[in-house]
C-alpha cells in the first residue's frame, strides 16, 4: 500500500523523523525530509542504503516560517507530483523542568512556534493537494503530555495540548474529504531531543525508553491500514519504566 506513495516528513533528519524515513524507504515510498540544518539533512541522506538514495530528497526549511513551509511543500510537489503522506515529526522539548514563574518567554515562543505553529502551517499547506485528489494521510507526532500535564512542564504540555486540539479539529473538518488524520502520542523516546537537557540522562534510563524505530513501526502500520479503517490516536509508552 505504501509502495510508490510520496511522503513528506518534518524533523526528518534526526530522531523519530529519521527512523520514519528509513522505514518508508524500505516500504517503497518516495520521501522528502525537512530540516533547518543542512548538515543534518546531508547526514540523513548519506545514512540511506545506496538502493534507496534516489528515492529521498532533503529540503532545508524551518517549520516556524510560513514562506519556507510553502516553498518546501511546493518543492515536494514539483519533484514528486503530489504528497500522499505528511508526517509532522519536528519538535522541541524543555531544557529542564521549571515552575511557570521561572520560565523564559523566548523559550515559550520557540516551543509554540515549533510544536504547534509548525504543525498548523504544514497541515494547512498540504491539505489542498490531498483534498483535491480526495486522498491522503497526515500523522502528527504528539506526546503523552498532550493528554496529561505534570508539574514544571507547562510550556511543553501547552504546546502539545494545542497540537492535539488542532489535530482533533481538522479530523472533524475533513472527515468526508478522503484525508485521514491520526496522532501518535509517545512517552519518552530515546532520541537526540534529550541531548540538550541541562542535566544529562543516564544510559541506564535511556535504555528503558521507547526507540525511534518503535514509533516508525507504528506509522508504517497506520499507513498500511485499509481505507475503511480509521484510528484517531495511538498512545504508546515504555513498558519497563
Amino acid at each position: 500500500m505504501i509502495r510508490g506513495k510520496t511522503a513528506l516528513i518534518t524533523g526528518g533528519s534526526q530522531g523519530i523523523g529519521l527512523a520514519v524515513m528509513h522505514s518508508l524507504l524500505e516500504e517503497g515510498a518516495l520521501v522528502g525530509i525537512m530540516s533547518r540544518n543542512a548538515q543534518h539533512l546531508q547526514a540523513a541522506i548519506e545514512s540511506v542504503n545506496t538502493l534507496y538514495k534516489h528515492n529521498v530528497t532533503g529540503i532545508q526549511a524551518d517549520v516556524r516560517e510560513e514562506s519556507e513551509v510553502r516553498q518546501a511543500v511546493q518543492q515536494m510537489v514539483s519533484q514528486y507530483g503530489t504528497i500522499d503522506y505528511l508526517i509532522n515529526s519536528a519538535g522541541v522539548s524543555m531544557r529542564e523542568k521549571q515552575a511557570l514563574q521561572d520560565t523564559d518567554v523566548n523559550e515559550w515562543k520557540n516551543m509554540i512556534d515549533i510544536n504547534l505553529t509548525g504543525t498548523y502551517l504544514m497541515c494547512r499547506e498540504v491539505f489542498p493537494y490531498m483534498t483535491e485528489k480526495q486522498s491522503g494521510y497526515i500523522i502528527n507526532i504528539l506526546s503523552t503530555a498532550a493528554f496529561r500535564s505534570g508539574k514544571e512542564n507547562s510550556l511543553y504540555s501547552a504546546s502539545k495540548y494545542g497540537a492535539r486540539a488542532l489535530t482533533e479539529s481538522i479530523m472533524e473538518e475533513n472527515r468526508r474529504s478522503g484525508v485521514r488524520i491520526t496522532s501518535v502520542s509517545p512517552g519518552a523516546v530515546d532520541t537526540t531531543i534529550w541531548d540538550h537537557k541541562k542535566h544529562p540522562i543516564s544510559a541506564e534510563d535511556r535504555e528503558t525508553m521507547l526507540q525511534a524505530g518503535d514509533i516508525a513501526g507504528i506509522i508504517v502500520y497506520l499507513l498500511n491500514l485499509p481505507l475503511r479503517v480509521y484510528i484517531d490516536n495511538i498512545t504508546v509508552t515504555p513498558w519497563l519504566r
